[in-house]
């Protein structure tokens, strides 16, 4: 009976962890970053123009 358990105990642990790490794996890359409503980029900023002497 307690080797029974014991066995039980392990298969459900492993199936957790092996389980829970396919299950990370499959929404990384699954996902997608994506921002919404993105600011526009910003034109270029003009440089200062310096008069010779």
């Amino acid at each position: 009976m307690k080797s029974c358990l014991g066995i039980l105990l392990v298969f459900f642990t492993f199936v957790a962890v092996v389980g829970g790490g396919a299950f990370i794996w499959y929404l990384s890359s699954s996902s997608e970053f994506s921002r919404k409503n993105a600011p526009a980029p910003a034109a270029a900023a003009p440089k200062a123009s310096v008069a010779p002497p």
